[in-house]
């Protein structure tokens, strides 16, 4: 019983932490934050838990104790979906690292205390005397960190993308409350049979737990049931292992979630306006590339953006779509309409990764190399550090065309407290390309101007520098002619020519952004 108990017990505890980071971050995205949360509060909750398991098993050397930890234990996680979206609000108000902090502590630190006492506990239970103790501690020490081994991986690599987080969590909590049970129904000692008071402990402790299982159950199909008859827009919900998954719909519009940021929506009536203004803006690539032959997009979301290319410019030979989430395929396909185009490839894989393969085979002469690569992979919480620095820029221009450009979909702001992420990136990609332009999707009113919102950079190949008056002249000009359909005489006026961004001082303080140093989320959230 104690062997099952402790692999049981280091199983449940790594999968709550697994398992903790998608319960945080539909409020709190998907940043460094989360994890260094979680791994503060239950470090700190085992430190704290081996040391009282070590001081009430001496005290009270008693399995049945154990049964009444994990009893604890299993209705804390088992009721913890019922609670967490509330504490969620409550903490997403506060400073994104203390906010995460705090929420963390307040889903996962108590549990982990009570599961960190069962070590020691069952290191006190097992020692028959000195000579063997080292033995056993080391053996249950084994066997718990097996349980905490099979515990991570059964969570992270099936469990999560097989079924909703709150599903998991609901198990976790039942598992440990029929192991309680067994453990307070399991005949007691000869001792502890004559001992009334003993008994009826036992016979209280055992009802609550069965008490608390009935409950679990009975909440948990009931959730499950309004769920699934949900009237909140939600057509479609999953958790994969890269994201939390949401697909909403009112009216005739339909979005699509991560976690808690938007990334995609789709007009049912007109599937081929842009929903989201800043879509529209990447059609300013075309601008410097006209009658583009072959074009990249890293990060599908729902496809909107491919769709729309491939509809509007019929020179497209090749639409490459990279998307490291294969559920968002499928998603992208099944509610956002994304075509079954000869020309649209989509490929489930790591946006670098891609593109570093791709650049061998452009290399090697095996394929074309891209007049656009358009990088659509950040979101306002979810950054990822290896897409924004010098080397993987470097590798992108290796698989451009002479002439070819890099548009980059950015939410940053260029100037305030909440800038230095987006200046980093800019000195990044100045460092690679010989030019770049800045287009804020909603303008820009100068130093003044702090506001976040979503900003196109366009990096290009071309050494000369086009002038606003030059961005001006040539997108009328494709417009007319209609190579060109999004309005892009409008968006061009949005080009950033103040001084200010040209001036060494405007990138003297951020960093350059490299594999070895890209602290994308302190820019993001700065320390002061």
């Amino acid at each position: 019983m104690l062997t099952l108990t402790v692999f049981l017990s280091g199983a449940v505890l790594m999968s709550l932490e697994m398992v903790g980071s998608r319960i945080l971050a539909p409020t709190f995205g998907s940043s460094i934050y989360i994890w260094g949360s979680l791994i503060v509060v239950v470090m700190a909750a085992l430190t704290l838990g081996y040391y009282l398991g070590g001081r009430i098993a001496d005290r009270y050397p008693d399995l049945l104790v154990i049964g009444i930890i994990l009893a604890g234990a299993g209705g804390f996680i088992g009721f913890l979906p019922f609670w967490t979206s509330h504490v969620n609000a409550i903490c997403g108000r506060l400073e994104p690292r203390l906010g995460s902090l705090m929420a963390a502590s307040a889903f996962f630190f108590l549990p982990s205390i009570l599961l960190a006492t069962v070590s020691p506990y069952a290191v006190k239970l097992a020692g028959r005397n000195l000579e063997n103790l080292g033995n056993v501690a080391g053996r249950l020490s084994a066997i718990s960190s097996t349980g905490s081994v099979i515990g991570t991986l059964v969570t992270s690599f099936f469990l999560i993308p097989l079924t909703g987080v709150r599903n998991i969590v609901h198990s976790l909590g039942l598992i440990l409350l029929l192991l309680a049970l067994l453990i307070i129904g399991r005949p007691a000692g000869r001792d502890t049979r004559s001992t009334p008071g003993l008994f009826w402990l036992r016979r209280g402790v055992g009802l609550v737990v069965l008490v608390l299982i009935v409950l679990l159950v009975v909440f948990w199909r009931s959730t499950a049931f309004r769920a699934l008859f949900s009237q909140d827009g939600v057509i479609y919900e999953r958790d994969t292992l890269y994201n939390h998954v949401k697909v909403t719909q009112y009216d005739s519009l339909r979005y699509l979630r991560f976690d808690n940021s938007m990334q995609s929506g789709i007009d049912l009536n007109d599937p081929l306006r842009m929903v989201f203004r800043y879509t529209s803006f990447l059609h300013l690539g075309v601008v410097v590339c006209p009658q583009p032959e072959r074009v990249l997009f890293i990060g599908l979301g729902g496809g909107s953006a491919p769709m729309k290319f491939l509809h509007d410019y019929p020179s497209l030979k090749t639409v490459d779509a990279v998307e490291i989430d294969p559920e968002v395929v499928k998603v992208a396909r099944t509610y956002f309409a994304l075509p079954e185009d000869p020309r649209l490839r989509v490929v489930t894989q790591d946006g670098r990764l891609f593109i570093q393969q791709m650049s061998d085979k452009i290399a090697r002469g095996e394929r074309a190399p891209y007049d656009l690569v358009i990088i659509d992979a950040y979101s306002a919480s979810t950054i990822p550090y290896h897409l924004t620095t010098l080397e993987f820029l470097q590798a992108v221009r290796q698989v451009l065309a002479p002439g070819g450009a890099v548009v980059s979909n950015i939410i940053g702001a260029l100037a305030g407290p909440y800038s230095s992420l987006f200046r980093a990136m800019t000195r990044t990609f100045d460092a690679v390309f010989p030019q770049r332009y800045i287009f804020p999707v909603y303008g820009w009113d100068g130093v003044s101007d702090t506001a976040e919102q979503n900003i196109i950079l366009i990096a290009t190949t071309d050494p000369r520098y086009r002038s606003k008056t030059v961005w001006e002249e040539q997108a009328e000009e494709l417009f007319a002619r209609g190579m060109i359909e999004e309005e892009v005489p409008l968006f061009v006026r949005n080009l950033v020519d103040d001084p200010l961004v040209f001036q060494e001082a405007w990138l003297a303080d951020v960093p350059l952004l490299t594999d070895d140093y890209a602290p994308v989320d302190t820019l993001k959230h700065p320390l002061l």
